[in-house]
Order: structure tokens, then sequence, then C-alpha cells
């Protein structure tokens, strides 16, 4: 999809020096760029109310978002809880500056936990939620907030029953709100529905929900470095208002997104082709793994990752489904060791996979592949990822 991006924005581009190349309206964002979002929002996520653009601001991208909502949200030593597994990039976000503290929400202890589907069970979600919070308080450590990535996990109705109990934060991360796509293997799956489509009058105050978008997955920009947080917490605005001196997106490329969000014809037809794209690839990574008889999570449907599964191969079929949380040690040091190796054997081979330890999951043994690169390279990579299991496996593991 890059060659499209590069087309619009060659056709598009224009340089105005007295907005591009001056200090503007200041750090909190392009007003046009706001204004568009604005209108994106209230055309592409359904909310229940209509979305103000005094209510957005513009950060340097999601990263940026969830970094000042930290600063701003938590002393140090506070906590956000994160179901796990999560995105690894949260992992630096929280702690680096405003040295608030993940607080994971665990699954595998779980009395009745079943699998990775259950992290997509409103129940046991509530029941992991409410678990990490008492064990964060056992530990002398304040929540205040709870941070969940949507599509990733379509549970935004118990999140906001649970943060409005306790008087906690929700903040919502919806980067990849317009790349979901068909699976045949999981036919009828829940469609995004955004944290703002939601009634929560009964449950939570609204100043305590918070969405984080940007350019860099559903418009395929990573490098345009653009995010958006929407509140309607003027406190909060003010305290992410002043901390954006210090991260201030440049007026031209914030006007390039803007261009992009306006001609809402070519962000349909990107949509579309898009998500149709990454069906395809999908369909053709999974149809490899499968003539190979390698196993991965099949529910998936937003995205552009695979969760391939070589449990096996890092301890064996009973130790390798144990919870990290019950094995010793030394086990899961051994362990741990194994799934590095994987990840290293396929380095060596010439294809970059990611570790699911990366991403705190659970159960040690799983790996995070990428499916949107062109469709040779996609084959060339899955055939050396191939290559570097059936090099582990003739090791005897």
């Amino acid at each position: 999809m890059h060659h499209e991006v590069v087309e619009f924005i060659t056709k598009n581009v224009v340089v105005d020096p007295i907005h591009h190349l001056t200090y503007g309206a200041g750090p909190n964002g392009s007003p046009r760029l706001r204004k568009a979002l604005a209108s994106f929002l209230n055309s592409n996520f359904q909310p229940r109310g209509p979305v103000s653009h005094d209510d957005i601001l513009i950060l340097p991208g999601v990263t940026s978002v969830i970094d000042c909502l930290a600063w701003s949200i938590c002393n140090e030593g506070e906590g956000i809880i994160i179901p796990q597994p999560f995105y690894m990039g949260f992992a630096v976000d929280i702690p680096t500056r405003a040295r608030g503290v993940i607080v994971p929400a665990l699954f595998h202890p779980l009395e009745d936990y079943r699998g990775l589907d259950d992290v997509f069970d409103s129940g046991m979600n509530i029941k992991a939620l409410e678990s990490a919070l008492r064990g964060a308080e056992e530990k002398g450590i304040r929540i205040r907030a709870v941070l969940l990535t949507n599509p990733h996990n379509p549970l935004g109705r118990c999140y906001a029953a649970f943060c409005g109990r306790h008087s906690l934060h929700l903040i919502s991360d919806e980067i990849y709100a317009n790349s979901v796509f068909d699976n045949p293997q999981a036919p009828g799956p829940v469609p995004f529905t955004s944290i703002l489509a939601l009634d929560f009058a009964d449950q939570i105050d609204p100043q305590l929900i918070h969405v984080a978008y940007g350019a860099s997955k559903d418009f395929c920009a990573n490098g345009l470095r653009l995010g958006m947080l929407y509140t309607k917490n003027r406190g909060l605005q003010a305290a992410v208002a002043g901390t954006s001196m210090l991260a201030w997106p440049p007026y031209m490329i914030q006007e390039l997104w803007a261009s992009m969000l306006e001609d809402e014809d070519y962000t349909k037809g990107f949509f579309t082709r898009n998500q149709q794209r990454l069906a395809e690839q999908y369909v053709f990574a999974t149809r490899f793994l499968d003539e190979n008889k390698i196993p991965y999570y099949r529910n998936s449907n937003a995205g552009m990752f695979i969760w391939m599964d070589r449990r096996y191969l890092t301890g064996g079929d009973t130790a390798a489904r144990l919870s990290v949380h019950r094995l010793t040690p030394r086990e899961r040091g051994e362990y741990q060791q194994r799934e590095m190796e994987i990840g290293n054997r396929c380095f060596a081979n010439g294809v970059a996979i990611a570790l699911g330890t990366n991403f705190f999951t659970e159960e040690l043994g799983w790996f995070r592949l990428s499916f949107t690169a062109s469709r040779s390279a996609l084959e060339t990579g899955l055939q050396r990822v191939l290559k570097a299991l059936q090099e582990i496996e003739r090791l005897g593991w």
C-alpha cells in the first residue's frame, strides 16, 4: 500500500509558508487536522455523541500519546493495568518518563482458564482485572488506569464497568480500527466497536475515557509519526498540552494526514483495498503454515500478525503449556533460552520473528509473524522460518 500513499502525498503536498514554516497555532495540533479527525471519527467510529475537534490533541505518534497520558495520570510508582499479552512498546511508554508501573492482568492463574480465547471473554476479563487490582493493592501500588488495545481486545463495555466501579481512567488504543479483515477460519467475528460507540452513561464518568489513534497502521504510514488523543477531560487536555511542547509534530506533516482524511472517497477506497490485501496475505500465510503442520492461533481478524504456536519446542507437551508463573526460576530460564534460540535460528536463516516473551505472554513458545510484506518476500520469509524450525527439530528438542 505504500505506493498508494506516496502517490497521494506527491499529488497533494503543498507548502504554505505562513502555516508550515512558522509556529502556526501552537503545539496542540493543526486546526485543520483536528477538524478532519473529528469528522473522520464521527463518520467511521459511530460515536454515541458528536466528536468535537476541541477534544482532540495531536502528538507525534500513539507512543507519544501513551507516554503523555501516563505522565499526566500517574505519579511515580502508580500503576496501569494491561491485559496480557500486550504490545511491547507499552513497557517503554509507561515507565520511562512517568515512572509508572505496568500491572499485567493475568489469565492463566484463573481457575476456569481454558486458552487464548478466554482473553476475549468478558467474564474472564473481569476476573483478571479484579485479580490484578487486588494484587496491586497488596503490593502498595495505586492503580490509576486500565489500558486496552481495541480491536485486539474488543471488550470495551466490561472494561468501562470495571473502571467506573473503581474510578479508574480507561484508555483505548484503537490504532488498528480500520485494519479488520475477513478470516475464513473465523466466520462471524465480533466487528470493531470503538469505545466512543458504547453507551456508558450509567457505568463510568465520560471524563475518564480516552481514545488514542494514529496514522501508522490504518494509513500504512508509520513514518509520518502522527497520533491523536481524544478526551473530554479538560484537566487532562491541559496537562498533555503542557508536555506537548516537547513533542511537536511538524505542521506540514499534519496537513498531509489532514488531506487524506478530508478526501473521504480516497480514504474509503484505501481502507477497502488494504483490508482485502490483509485478508489475501493472511490466507496465503496460514495456508503455508497448515500445509507444513505449524499450528497458530486461528481466530485473528485484525492487524497484520499471526500468533505462531511452537510451545512444544520450548519445553515439551506438558511443561510448555504451564503458565510462566508456575515454573521454577530454573525452568523458566531454560524455556526462555529455548524460545530465544528459535528466534536466533530464524535470524541466522535471514528472517526475523518476534518472540512471544517480548509481548509478555503467559506461555512460552509463541511467536509473532508479520504477513504484510510483498507476496514474494512473505513466501521467502515463511520458507526461511520453516527451514529454521526444521533445523531446531533435528536437534532433538
